[in-house]
């Protein structure tokens, strides 16, 4: 932990409100690999077939065979400009079962806390931090 974190205990971190978030999870979370039903259902949603579904979406298979619609550094394809998932009825496996709460990594989870937080409570917790830090 670097000076200025915002620290939570590691057993439970607090559920956030996805629709007050700046879609980190869609931003910086890594990569979203896809199965061959995600395939056909984001294909079916988007009126494609799946080859051309494949041939316009997936921007990377790996050795094994793996298939992506995003690649771990950029920002997913199907994020719209208002933060919210263009194909969410349709979304792929890996997108349902993604809550930043519920990671070992917790960077998404605490970017996406900081930018919640009110200005009130980011000052306690940095005199709490600045109070911790005094009696080191």
């Amino acid at each position: 932990m670097h000076d200025g974190d915002i620290a939570m205990p590691e057993e439970k971190k607090k559920p956030l409100n996805c629709a007050r978030c700046a879609a980190f999870c869609c931003k910086m979370a890594g990569y979203v690999e896809v199965t061959p039903h995600d395939i056909r259902r984001l294909a079916k949603y988007l009126g494609l077939g799946v080859r051309e579904f494949e041939a316009k979406h997936i921007v990377k298979k790996t050795r094994a065979g793996k298939k992506r619609i995003k690649a771990g550094d950029e920002a997913c394809q199907f994020l719209g400009e208002d933060r919210s998932c263009t194909v969410y009825p349709a979304r792929p496996r890996d997108c349902r079962g993604y809550v930043c709460w519920d990671q070992d990594d917790s960077t998404v989870y605490d970017f996406a806390r900081f930018t919640q937080l009110g200005v009130d409570e980011l000052r306690k917790i940095e005199e709490k931090e600045e109070a911790e830090a005094r009696r080191k």
